[in-house]
């Protein structure tokens, strides 16, 4: 008969034993609450033999035996043979152990003083009774923009009770509830409960959630050419004027944020926020490091690119009504400083500007200009330095609306 096969070695006791009927290894597991007045029978007499000495009976031609704890016991009755491995539940249960957290930067173990259920094949190989737990603690998560505290009930099977691994950094100091395991519920109808109080929690770990907020400029600037719509958005024409949240867990306490071009070091900061404006042209660097008392530390980099400079003027506007170019209006990217002059055939200036955004409606003192070639002067600097003078005509059509 082999592992797997039907047993047919029958357990008693003051209480029934909590039975393993798929076991590794055996054709089944008995837990009994205690052995004191633990049997095993089989249905005729019966050899029976104890792991590793599988030579000699421990008992002989006997229908009965006391069974010693985390025992594999080999049963030979005749041509039937059958594998039984057998537990003191009382010398496993977690209620009463030590428990504690030992917490790092990356880790969360829970150490409980507590012996793995092991008992080894008639071949020597180990293996281990997988128990229930269920873990109980708050635990801080991260949306998008917050850390809010969350009440977390964890179900694990674990081996090794030992040494427990959390499986996520605790962020903060917590009460932590293990309840189990099958075994006791089964004895007992209630699970055994162990706690660790939340001033022996001495949490370490941090984490962060950074996030960027870009100053969207006014959304009628429809001729800003790459202009940024998003408050997320870290590219287009500069400036750009950009707050930075490192938004870290509970732990943080020390912040260094590095603004950088072309490996240079800007500026300095060590708040949880700060702002900053791109104003020149370029590619940058945003670096934050944050760290704690503990030498907990986390990481990260904003990439922001203020796009060059650019100036585009057009030759024609249609001042119709029709909401389609009915402006005289330059097309523009990073530009730092700006003027516009418009003029007439006879010099007269009719339109002047120091602002890229706005154009010429095509009116002179509240009236409707006349359809003509009217003569522009556009000058601006780039924030990436380059310098913009443009003189042309741009002709005034009307049209229909």
């Amino acid at each position: 008969m082999t592992a797997g096969a039907e047993s047919f070695v029958t357990p008693s006791s003051v209480k029934k034993p909590y039975m393993v009927n798929d076991a590794e290894g055996v054709n089944r597991v008995f837990v009994f609450e205690t052995l004191s007045d633990a049997q095993l029978t089989a249905p005729t007499m019966a050899d029976w033999y104890a792991y590793p000495d599988l030579s000699t009976p421990v008992a002989s031609g006997m229908t009965s035996l006391y069974p010693d704890n985390a025992t594999t016991y080999l049963v030979v009755a005749g041509t039937q043979r059958d594998t039984i491995a057998v537990f003191d539940y009382s010398q496993y249960r977690l209620a009463g152990r030590p428990f504690r957290a030992m917490l790092t930067c990356e880790t969360s173990t829970l150490v409980l003083d507590a012996d793995e259920m092991m008992y080894n094949d008639l071949t020597g190989l180990p293996h281990t009774l997988a128990r229930n737990i269920t873990l109980r603690y708050t635990h801080y998560e991260r949306d998008s923009v917050s850390w809010t505290p969350h009440d977390m009930e964890d179900s694990l099977s674990v081996r090794q009770p030992r040494l427990i691994n959390l499986g996520r950094k605790l962020l903060a100091p917590t009460q932590i509830d293990l309840e189990g395991d099958q075994f006791a519920e089964y004895f007992y109808d209630t699970p055994d409960l162990v706690r660790i109080e939340k001033d022996s929690v001495e949490a370490v770990a941090i984490d962060i959630i950074p996030r960027s907020y870009t100053l969207l400029r006014d959304s009628e600037r429809e001729n800003e050419v790459e202009r940024v719509v998003e408050e997320s958005g870290l590219k287009g024409s500069a400036p750009l004027n950009i707050l930075f949240k490192a938004n870290a867990s509970p732990m943080a306490t020390m912040f260094l944020w590095e603004i950088m071009r072309s490996s240079q070091v800007l500026t300095s900061r060590t708040e949880t926020e700060t702002r900053y404006e791109f104003v020149q042209s370029g590619n940058y660097e945003v670096k934050l490091h944050v760290t704690n008392d503990y030498g907990c530390t986390c990481d990260t980099t904003f990439h922001v690119e203020a796009k060059e400079s650019m100036l585009a003027v057009p030759n024609v506007f249609t001042p119709n009504g029709d909401g389609i170019n009915d402006e005289f209006r330059v097309a523009y990217r990073s530009i730092r400083t700006f003027s516009m002059a418009v003029f007439d055939r006879w010099q007269h200036q009719v339109y002047s500007s120091n602002d890229p955004s706005r154009g010429w409606n095509g009116t002179v003192n509240g009236r409707p200009a006349a359809e003509s070639a009217y003569i522009y002067i556009v000058e601006a600097v780039g924030t990436d330095g380059v310098k913009y003078k443009k003189k042309g005509t741009v002709n005034l059509l009307r049209g229909k609306k």
